[in-house]
């Protein structure tokens, strides 16, 4: 016979709340990281996408801006990971030419 594992809908919804509450800080907390790590300037030319696995995904608008971060890609990991709570999950940063509209 199975056990009834069933729980009340507002503990689950509460929970689900809880946890969105948690990812949009953390998806905040990053975007401050990229902002501080990659500068003003850059930051205005440039959008973060998400982090998948342990890449964090970057949107540049121009190829000029490409191959600038580029250069600078290792050093704007450092402090990435140095700022943000889960830096130490990001070993890598893709730039990509993409739409930077917030």
């Amino acid at each position: 016979m199975k056990k009834d594992t069933s729980r009340p809908l507002g503990d689950v919804l509460k929970k689900v709340v809880r946890n969105l509450g948690k990812k949009r800080l953390a998806e905040e907390e990053l975007v401050k990281a990229w902002q501080a790590a990659a500068g003003k300037r850059a930051a205005a030319h440039t959008r973060l996408v998400g982090l998948r696995k342990t890449k964090l995904i970057v949107n540049v608008d121009s190829s000029a801006w490409l191959y600038d971060l580029t250069l600078k890609k290792r050093a704007i990991l450092k402090k990435v990971q140095e700022k943000a709570a889960a830096g130490g999950k990001i070993k890598d940063i893709r730039l990509r030419i993409g739409d930077i509209k917030r």
